[in-house]
């Protein structure tokens, strides 16, 4: 069962690759441009006493956008299933309508995983997938976050576990492709940037497994129109 579910989202993101990868290469491209001009969001330590640092306005940009990157893939999808794959600012305009909405959910939603995260991988795991109808919910049916969060709460308790289960292979067939993507592009491309900016685009698509995996459960569980 989990194993044809896989093969079904894989098959859906397979066929929807163009409308897919036309609202998700802009935002990689925004990220990535960001980075060139204010530095990158994140600067890891490359010694012991050194401390991680942060651009704050490259980060600010990042999480920003992230939300609405998010609901236009969402809209998409809701698109690409009915057969009627739309352009970007069509995909858009919806995500831009309920955009402090889905700011709110992500965030709240950050909140929770952070506190499962204190206490161990499994909770945060758990509380993502428990919350991740919440966005769809947003955009889809113009929920306020807190009702669409109770929602998903309500929703997902029936498949729960299928879909943390697959959300955990999709994630982890995502990291194991953009490695060797990312270590493919770095040993040809010697440029940083231009070896980022290459990296970025097929990641970005990539990542959008994840919403995919997310969507179809979402269809599953036939949310009222």
């Amino acid at each position: 069962m989990i194993s044809q579910r896989f093969r079904e989202i894989l098959f859906f993101w397979w066929r929807n690759l163009g409308p897919i990868f036309l609202v998700t290469a802009p935002f990689a491209l925004l990220t990535e441009v960001s980075q060139w001009l204010l530095g990158p969001a994140i600067i890891l330590p490359e010694t012991q006493n050194d401390t991680i640092q942060f651009t704050l306005s490259t980060l600010a940009i990042v999480l920003l956008s992230r939300p609405l990157a998010e609901g236009t893939l969402i809209a998409q999808l809701a698109a690409a299933r009915n057969g009627q794959a739309r352009g970007l600012l069509t995909c858009m305009a919806p995500a831009l309508l309920m955009y402090p909405a889905l700011l709110a959910t992500y965030a709240i939603i950050a909140v929770g995983v952070s506190l499962g995260w204190l206490a161990f991988f499994f909770p945060a795991l758990w509380v993502y997938t428990r919350l991740s109808f919440a966005p769809f919910l947003v955009v889809l049916h113009r929920r306020n976050p807190l009702d669409a969060l109770r929602s998903s709460f309500t929703m997902t308790e029936s498949q729960q576990w299928p879909l943390l289960l697959i959300l955990v292979l999709v994630f982890m067939a995502y990291l194991l492709v953009s490695s060797m993507i990312a270590s493919l592009v770095t040993a040809v491309v010697s440029h940083p940037q231009a070896a980022a900016l290459i990296v970025a685009l097929p990641v970005s698509l990539m990542g959008a497994v994840i919403n995919v995996a997310i969507f179809r459960y979402w269809e599953m569980a036939n949310p009222p129109e």
